[in-house]
């Protein structure tokens, strides 16, 4: 049974109502009528494919000047609450704001310690805040190293609309791991476009991740291919970007086109493996 990385909890509605989510959905080539009605639609669709768990990624832009994410927020407590009812098969992962400044600390110290929330996730792409914002961004992950809690970060691009690439720059990331040598951190999409800048920062970062999520096994760039054989063996992490790709649809192209050339215990590493040491207290 696989765990999934990278999933958003997203209704048909809620992506309706985002301008930025509907351009990712062209980029996708997605029938807006096949996406999900319900959150709970997302745990029957894991039981079909196989997948044991889900991250559950949280999302916050109330305080963005871009007027594009407006409606892009989903509360905490939202978050928390689908995680909740899911029989501890989702594990949600916070949305603070880093425009908020101190505000968003005290908005993930709450999601942590009083909604139980285990992680963070931040999309500077959608916030337009840099990686390596000493002011903005320093104290969430001073935070996070203390309390060993991971920080997800959307690195590079896939198809949302309305944003710009140049805040998720892999690199950004190289200096923020070197001075929070101790945080745990996921680099989404493998940087895209930028992934041999990822790997290096992998390389470089112990304790930096890699989940390959909103491409399919087949379209995974060469260049990857001897680190997720090899050294980062231990740190390749397999999300999909759900509801822009579905579990059984990644599961089925991996079996199909990418798990034959991995080497022996590769396969299982990246399908759960790396994600339990990843989500361990």
């Amino acid at each position: 049974m696989s765990i999934d990385v990278h999933v958003h909890p997203w209704t048909r509605a809620f992506m309706k109502r985002n301008g930025p989510i509907m351009k990712a959905c062209d980029f996708f080539k997605l029938d807006v009528s096949e996406l999900p009605e319900t959150t709970d639609q997302l745990l029957v669709e894991m039981e079909e494919a196989g997948v044991a768990r889900a991250v559950i990624l949280g999302q916050d832009t109330h305080a963005t000047k871009n007027q594009n994410f407006k409606n892009y927020t989903m509360k905490n407590d939202e978050v928390a609450g689908i995680a909740a009812r899911s029989g501890d098969r989702l594990v949600p992962f916070a949305g603070v704001d880093p425009n908020a400044g101190g505000d968003a600390l005290r908005e993930l110290k709450r999601a942590v310690r009083k909604l139980g929330m285990r992680g963070l996730k931040i999309h500077s792409s959608a916030n337009s805040v840099y990686l390596n914002d000493k002011r903005l961004m320093y104290p969430l992950y001073e935070f996070c190293e203390d309390s060993g809690v991971p920080i997800l970060f959307h690195t590079g691009t896939t198809g949302l609309g309305d944003c710009e690439i140049k805040y998720s720059k892999p690199e950004l990331l190289d200096e923020v791991c070197q001075s929070y040598p101790d945080m745990k951190v996921v680099m989404a999409h493998f940087g895209w476009p930028w992934p041999e800048v990822a790997v290096a920062v992998a390389l470089r970062n112990p304790n930096v991740f890699i989940d390959v999520s909103g491409w399919r096994p087949k379209y995974l760039p060469q260049s990857v291919f001897p680190y997720l054989n090899g050294p980062l063996q231990d740190r390749f992490l397999f999300g999909t970007d759900y509801p822009m790709m579905r579990q059984k649809e990644w599961l089925g192209d991996f079996e199909a086109n990418l798990k034959g050339r991995l080497k022996p215990g590769v396969a299982a590493k990246l399908l759960s493996g790396n994600a339990k040491r990843l989500l361990s207290d």
